[in-house]
């Protein structure tokens, strides 16, 4: 059975001087909390300032809680010592940045086999497995172009494959589509999709209710709290994309009235 791959309990996070009166501090987090299950494409979304990019900071290890626990594969990444850090985020975690962050001094064959290299895999393994994820995601014929030879989109794609080459726990994806137009972030989004249907576990933030209509579920954030959440279940996504646009209407409006 399907476990939890990410628990996030209580978590909060402020930021300012320690030892500051908290009224002095910003509240970034506040006592929030969820799950995502294994094989599950979750989105979080809220509006500018509502804490998503926090919190996905504090569960990508990036930043951390100022309380709480959040859970990666069993794991507290909370307690991590900052050499644990760095194994556990090359192991357990894969990432997709609205900038794919590839290497440009690289191929992108060399950029998405660069992890299994750094974890010593053995060559021949690294090549199947490079080729493998480049021929599902439709991108084995540009694997000996450079990141600066290649569209927006396709180093997007790249960049998903180098995050699921590892096979991680949980992928992270920080606003993926931010930076294409709508046929290269509509193809990456196929991407995703295809990802997940193969096991891989995303959670992705976005302001965009296009983008989060491929997910199953949205969790939407409020002033760093919990607003509400939204499954798909087996509706079209056409549906479930009406409904997405909805809620964030409705939480961007009730954000501007508490101005």
């Amino acid at each position: 059975m399907a476990g939890h791959v990410l628990e996030v309990q209580g978590a909060t996070k402020r930021y300012g001087e320690k030892g500051r009166d908290e009224g002095a501090q910003t509240l970034a987090l506040d006592d929030v909390s969820f799950f995502v299950d294994e094989g599950e494409f979750v989105g979080i979304m809220g509006p500018s300032g509502s804490g998503k990019s926090t919190l996905l900071n504090c569960i990508s290890t990036i930043d951390s809680v100022t309380s709480g626990a959040i859970r990666i594969a069993g794991r507290d990444v909370t307690n991590l010592s900052s050499k644990e850090v760095s194994r556990f985020r090359r192991d357990e975690l894969g990432f997709v940045f609205q900038d794919s962050n590839l290497l440009d001094t690289l191929t992108l064959y060399e950029n998405i086999a660069l992890a299994l290299t750094i974890q010593k895999a053995p060559a021949a393994e690294i090549d199947a497995r490079v080729r493998d994820v480049a021929a599902r995601l439709g991108i084995a014929d540009i694997l000996e172009k450079y990141p600066y030879q290649v569209s927006g989109g396709q180093k997007q794609r790249a960049a998903a494959a180098r995050a699921v080459i590892t096979r991680p726990s949980l992928v992270l994806a920080d606003e993926p589509t931010g930076a294409l137009d709508s046929r290269s972030a509509t193809r990456l989004l196929e991407t995703f999709d295809l990802l997940n249907k193969m096991g891989s576990t995303i959670v992705m933030v976005t302001h965009d209710a296009y983008t989060a209509s491929w997910c199953g579920r949205i969790v939407f954030i409020k002033d760093g709290r919990l607003w509400g959440q939204l499954r798909r279940a087996d509706e079209p996504r056409e549906a479930f994309f009406a409904k997405i646009a909805a809620a964030a209407t409705q939480l961007g409006s009730e954000a501007r009235d508490d101005r």
